[in-house]
């Protein structure tokens, strides 16, 4: 028999008055607008849609960006626009992974043997600041 007691982890919370200041200091740094050119890399000449909030209590903001459209966004959009990336996984022959592979021979239980990173869109800022 086994009996296992689950409880909620405690979470350390910050007093208020420091938590509030290091929201603000947050809040300057995310609302920052930035001039720059929309890049839809996936799609060229097409559209993004989007829904963000960023801040508890904000409203949802959908936003439509168009490829090549030069435009203002706030930092925090931009970071965010810039970070968004997907995986391409590569099902190539496999080499040197182990005794009982063989060079040449498809990897076991079909995992990928190597993935690569692309940027899916990207926002190049035109002037800083």
């Amino acid at each position: 028999m086994e009996v296992k007691e689950h409880s909620r982890k405690q979470v350390n919370k910050l007093p208020p008055e420091v938590y509030d200041e290091k929201v603000k200091k947050l809040r300057r740094e995310h609302e920052k607008m930035v001039k720059g050119m929309f890049e839809f890399i996936d799609a060229q000449g097409g559209w993004l849609d989007f829904s963000y909030r960023f801040f508890r209590g904000e409203p949802i903001k959908t936003i439509r960006l168009t490829h090549g459209e030069i435009t203002e966004l706030p930092m925090g959009i931009v970071k965010h626009l810039n970070n968004c990336k997907k995986k391409i996984r590569k099902f190539g022959m496999m080499k040197g992974q182990g005794a009982s592979q063989i060079d040449g021979e498809l990897p076991d239980r079909g995992l990928p043997s190597t993935y690569e990173v692309q940027s899916r869109v990207r926002f190049t800022p035109v002037e800083m600041f």
